[in-house]
């Protein structure tokens, strides 16, 4: 089983239908095309700060192993795992892209395949994201605490001895 977070942005006045459309399933688990093409997977989800981050990386220990004599095993252990780091962490990395163009984490969802994460998580959907209504004054809600001095039968945060 393999856990995704689903991503969602709402728009004002939006319908269930739209919001659908822009829902994101990230796969939480390391990502074996990253370690070896990560520069090709952090262009084909546009993380193009990762990317410059990257190039900077092997361009600086390109330039100290021609011109500072660094050795070549050294650089090359680098870029492993600078691989390594961003196979790792390259769901959180698509995270928090998504997090910066507005969408908002809604769920956490286990599941064998896509298919039956979004099958999972549609299911639900009308409890997350009900259907519009006509604004109306919501009562106040206040919380009842037990009597000071009166045995509630709590002890802690957890009811029972």
């Amino acid at each position: 089983m393999a856990s995704w977070t689903v991503l969602t942005r709402a728009v004002p006045g939006d319908t269930a239908e739209h919001a659908a459309g822009r829902t994101v399933f990230v796969r939480e688990k390391f990502s074996w095309v990253t370690l070896f093409f990560a520069p090709i997977v952090l262009l084909r989800f546009r993380l193009w700060l990762v990317f410059a981050a990257y190039v900077a990386v092997a361009v600086t220990l390109g330039l100290a192993e021609v011109y500072g004599g660094l050795p070549d095993a050294v650089g090359n252990v680098v870029m492993i795992g600078f691989n390594v780091l961003l196979a790792l962490e390259l769901p959180r990395l698509r995270q928090r892209k998504l997090e910066r163009l507005g969408y908002e984490e809604a769920a956490v969802v286990v599941a064998s395949d896509r298919d039956e994460a979004e099958h999972r998580f549609f299911a639900g959907w009308e409890g997350l994201y009900p259907a519009p209504r006509a604004a109306a004054a919501l009562p106040a809600i206040r919380p009842s605490f037990p009597a000071p001095g009166g045995s509630s039968g709590v002890i802690g945060a957890f009811p029972g001895a």
